[in-house]
């Protein structure tokens, strides 16, 4: 049973969409799943609560087609939630250190700044050398930084450094 504060003001949630795949293929997290979240963060906490679903561009997926073409452009409007593209938030620096590996990303002011951050990811097994991608790995896709694919040489470390520097509050696993 998850106890919810109650001085919140601001919630950011991180839902899985990697590249264009539709919830049906079972590769991205199910826009009515996220809308459930969103009825029950109103319920639990404010009905006027300032809720964002946050994704960044990648190497082969630009944010604003994949909110449309995966129905969350959808669920904004019918939920008043907003759609927030990291890749065009301002942003500051972080160093972090892992493995003798010095990592320096940007870190979107929109995830710093609210009060709960919520990672749902998509329980699946799809990266070569990463036994099972999940709650941790989703937060790869709150590096700003689209060109994404120059860190897979060392996605380990680089997943556990993002981990570091942008923690989150709850996961919560969409295992349809």
């Amino acid at each position: 049973q998850y106890t919810w504060p109650t001085n919140i003001k601001s919630v950011v949630i991180k839902p899985n969409l990697c590249y264009y795949w539709d919830y049906t293929t079972g590769q991205t997290t199910d826009p009515r799943f996220i809308a459930k979240l969103v009825e029950l963060i109103r319920e639990k906490v404010s009905p006027n609560v300032n809720i964002s679903i946050v994704e960044s561009d990648a190497s082969a997926m630009v944010c604003k087609y994949a909110f449309k073409m995966l129905g969350y452009e959808k669920l904004a409007k019918d939920y008043n939630v907003k759609l927030v593209n990291l890749s065009k938030e301002s942003c500051s620096s972080v160093n972090v250190t892992i493995n003798k590996v010095r990592f320096r990303f940007s870190v979107p002011k929109i995830i710093q700044d609210a009060d709960l951050k919520i990672n749902v990811p998509k329980i699946k097994y799809t990266m070569k050398g990463i036994e099972l991608t999940c709650a941790l790995k989703n937060i790869y896709g709150c590096n700003p930084y689209p060109k994404k694919f120059k860190y897979h040489r060392m996605l380990a470390e680089t997943i556990e450094a993002l981990n570091k520097v942008m923690r989150f509050d709850l996961c919560i696993v969409d295992g349809n």
